[in-house]
């Protein structure tokens, strides 16, 4: 899935290397590489689905986070820039002023028809979007939204999370099952029987993360929450944040005056192996997937530089290893080794760019996901009102799109090595 942030390319401006006897002058152009920008200034829009099957969340006081939606929502992104509420069913309707605090009450919830798909299709990718919904969907219209997420957040390098939240409910369900039955359902005060609801959330990687940090930290009720992000970015480690270690015929060199993420080397000798190694601590962002270390892969480009442009190199032996320290679970050890004379152009500024990613079997689903969902292809009978028709099927289905679009790196290694 290609990730969609807004990248902003690292320009590098003219830099001078000084190399050989006669002071030989080479000029530098922009690295070819995009890194983020981060920012805390956004606006984010915020989407209640007003279909009757969610009039249920409003209906029971007890430990309910839905109807504290309204004004929590607003708080948390009201800090980052302007706040904008809609409603929606087939139609998205905008709500003025706080007419949004009517979405607490069970009045509201009239639309017989919701289509998330055309809450995708109108949000805007500079800000950030927040669909409050049920997510009960049927697999076609899924399939239309999970296109449109694919096509227009994904492709864009954009970044997509969903909250799940269990919360007390009374009232009745749609549609389920082959026959559309309806049910009435009530949890009570039982919170093994509370249903779930859920924020889609769409946007820039460190709008969509910092939300999760902060919701995480604001929701202070009891009721089991589930978080799940689908993001490029698995980790934000790079060399400003690496330990180097082990290194064979590479010396550090700051001619280049680089960003803290890229680091500069140079050679003791073109004709000689090189390798370092880097130590790395695995901190994984809220909701991030259970990943399976020993299903990763990797992937290496190395451009050397000519002229004004860097021209990539259709050959290198660059090889990277990804070891765990037993020292500690979530302790780890990049060695990245290669040959100058088989993967570097003599004489020339080289930037490397090593990349590894874990495999799409290799990237799970969290656990709750299949603890909170339940198939229902047939009959309807024991419909269990606590759980999502087909969960793990949709998020399922998000988590593929990811990787129909680029593959989500764990680690980026990115270094240039001057001549």
């Amino acid at each position: 899935m290609k990730k969609f942030f807004l990248f902003v390319t690292l320009i590098i401006c003219a830099t001078i290397l000084i190399c050989g006897c006669g002071n030989k002058i080479q000029t530098v152009p922009p690295l070819p590489v995009t890194i983020e920008t981060p920012t805390d200034k956004f606006d984010t829009d915020i989407y209640f689905d007003a279909t009757v099957s969610m009039r249920g969340f409003t209906t029971n006081p007890t430990n309910n986070v839905y109807v504290t939606l309204p004004d929590l929502l607003g708080d948390l992104c009201g800090t980052a820039g302007a706040v904008n509420f809609f409603g929606f069913g087939e139609q998205i309707f905008e709500l003025n002023g706080r007419s949004y605090r009517q979405f607490t009450t069970p009045e509201v919830y009239v639309e017989a028809i919701t289509s998330v798909a055309n809450v995708v299709e109108r949000a805007d990718t500079s800000h950030l979007s927040i669909i409050v919904t049920d997510l009960f969907e049927s697999d076609a219209d899924w399939s239309f939204v999970t296109q449109k997420i694919r096509e227009k957040f994904f492709a864009a390098h954009l970044t997509v999370a969903v909250i799940g939240i269990r919360n007390s409910f009374a009232g009745e369900i749609f549609d389920v099952g082959l026959s559309a039955a309806k049910f009435n359902y009530n949890s009570f005060d039982d919170p093994n029987r509370y249903r779930p609801f859920y924020l889609l959330i769409l946007g820039r990687d460190d709008a969509v993360k910092n939300f999760l940090r902060k919701f995480n930290e604001r929701q202070t009720l009891p009721n089991d929450t589930g978080y799940f992000l689908l993001t490029e970015n698995l980790s934000d480690a790079d060399f400003s944040t690496f330990e180097l270690s082990e290194v064979e015929n590479f010396y550090s060199d700051d001619t280049l005056q680089l960003d803290g993420r890229i680091k500069e080397f140079g050679l003791d000798n073109f004709a000689d192996a090189a390798s370092f190694m880097v130590n790395w601590t695995y901190e994984p962002p809220i909701g991030a997937c259970p990943i399976d270390f020993s299903q990763v892969e990797t992937f290496a480009e190395i451009f050397s530089a000519d002229g004004e442009n860097w021209s990539p190199r259709e050959q290198n032996d660059v090889r990277a290893t990804l070891l765990k320290d037993d020292r500690q679970s979530d302790l780890f050890l990049a060695k990245v080794s290669l040959t100058p004379e088989k993967s570097l152009a003599e004489g020339k500024a080289n930037f490397v760019r090593i990349k590894i990613s874990p495999t799409e079997s290799g990237l799970r689903l969290p656990t709750w996901v299949e603890a909170w969902s339940v198939n229902v292809d047939g009959s309807t009978k024991n419909f269990d009102g606590s759980k999502t028709i087909n969960l793990s099927r949709l998020l399922g289905s998000l988590k593929n799109s990811l990787f129909e679009t680029s593959r989500p790196k764990l680690l980026e290694i990115n270094f240039v090595v001057a001549p």
